[in-house]
């Protein structure tokens, strides 16, 4: 189950119910802590195992610095554990889904998040971000954490329309960790700022250009740089250099502060992107119905709970005991990144917005529903019969056939009198 042997001896106190997820640098885990309450562990095996990701210190002392971080639209860092080869943190667990797996049945649906609840989502993730880049230590010093992966998959929805973020414990610490080496491109593809996907040194502006993307995202129902979809590389430019429609021109019924804080926010040129997460948020607040998108949102996630359950895929080495596994639903599974699935950036068309079914019921049509085409297309005329396949000849034609066999069959009458 574990990344070694046996569960380290710090975990074993723990009583491991599922694997939740598998990534490139690690896994997570569904357990019961000591006072019986259900946290998500997530072990990182090669970051002090020789993986070169960085040193144990160095995550050692941002995960510190995190598990400060008290907020309720941040997902808490419970502990962190170290042994020779194997780091783990310990977190909250949310019962919930991630927000990409929401996005990605709209995307199958050929619809879009209800916007009420799409920019709850935002403003929830702005107060967020607002905060970890107003942190401060204990003595007071402004150390503001930088998340570097505002994502879809990073976003987690409770089933009450509450909004968290998660990985806040690999997040930059400005001040109080090293300098990100020049170069060195983390995060995830379609989700970045410019200077990030060049591998420049990043601060808060960064995640202010995540966030308003997503924004863009959830407004539109599109992904920004889909056309590149099939080309990690060619995928890495267009985020280098960004060419993104300006929201407006695709949803120009949206409040005008709201469409030119969007703006401004993805404003490639770094000393251009001026906006903040906090005014980004009150932006929001103050044209948006936040209460009444968080009541939107729960209505849809209860509704939409089986369609979810069937688009999660198990993971391997899950603890199959009927008993445990009932304590969590398996569409929970991405509550701390790792999520498989194919990224949002999947091929689009950039000259219109996706509808939204703004109808409440009917925002995510029943799992066993067609999907409806963003746009009706003319009914086809049925396939021609055998009689009218076959090709017609016009009266005139018949005529002048007869005239010339007449007249072959007389000067060959002619020629056989000679």
């Amino acid at each position: 189950m574990f990344p070694v042997d046996k569960p380290p001896p710090a975990l074993r106190g723990f009583d491991v119910l599922q694997r939740l997820g598998r990534g490139g640098v690690g896994e997570v885990f569904l357990a019961r802590s000591r006072g019986g309450k259900l946290v998500a562990i997530k072990t990182i095996a090669d970051a002090v195992a020789g993986g070169g990701l960085r040193p144990a210190d160095t995550f050692a002392r941002e995960a510190s610095v995190c598990a400060r971080l008290h907020h309720p639209c941040i997902v808490q860092v419970r502990a962190f554990f170290e042994e020779p080869g194997f780091v783990a943190l310990v977190f909250e667990y949310v019962p919930g889904v991630a927000l990409g797996r929401v996005m990605r049945l709209c995307q199958a649906r050929r619809v879009r998040v209800p916007d009420r609840a799409a920019w709850h989502v935002i403003e929830r993730v702005m107060t967020a971000l607002a905060y970890a880049h107003a942190f401060q230590d204990e003595g007071g010093t402004a150390t503001p954490i930088v998340h570097r992966d505002v994502s879809p998959s990073n976003v987690l929805l409770d089933w009450s329309g509450g909004v968290k973020i998660a990985d806040f414990g690999i997040a930059k610490v400005l001040g109080a960790s090293p300098t990100t080496r020049v170069g060195l491109v983390t995060g995830t593809l379609g989700c970045m700022a410019p200077e990030q996907a060049r591998g420049e040194p990043v601060n808060d502006r960064a995640d202010v250009y995540a966030a308003a993307l997503l924004a863009w995202r959830l407004a539109t129902g599109r992904g920004p740089f889909g056309k590149h979809q099939t080309d990690d590389f060619e995928l890495l430019r267009a985020m280098r250099n960004p060419r993104i429609t300006p929201l407006g021109s695709l949803r120009p019924d949206l409040p005008e502060p709201l469409l030119d804080a969007i703006a401004r926010a993805l404003e490639p040129n770094l000393e251009e992107r001026t906006i903040t997460a906090a005014e980004l948020g009150e932006v929001v607040r103050a044209n948006v119905d936040v209460a009444a998108g968080q009541a939107e949102l729960a209505a849809l996630l209860e509704r939409s709970k089986e369609a979810l359950a069937m688009a999660v895929k198990r993971s391997p080495g899950d603890v199959t005991d009927v008993g445990r596994a009932a304590h969590t639903l398996r569409y929970e599974e991405v509550a701390l990144a790792f999520d498989d699935d194919a990224p949002l950036d999947g091929p689009t068309f950039e000259a219109h917005a996706l509808p939204s079914d703004t109808a409440g019921a009917d925002a995510f049509p029943p799992a066993t529903a067609a999907a409806p085409a963003p746009e009706e297309e003319p009914a086809k005329e049925p396939p021609p019969s055998r009689e009218a396949r076959r090709p017609r000849v016009s009266g005139p034609a018949v005529a002048l056939a007869a005239l010339a066999v007449v007249g072959l069959v007389a000067a060959a009458v002619a020629t056989w009198l000679r």
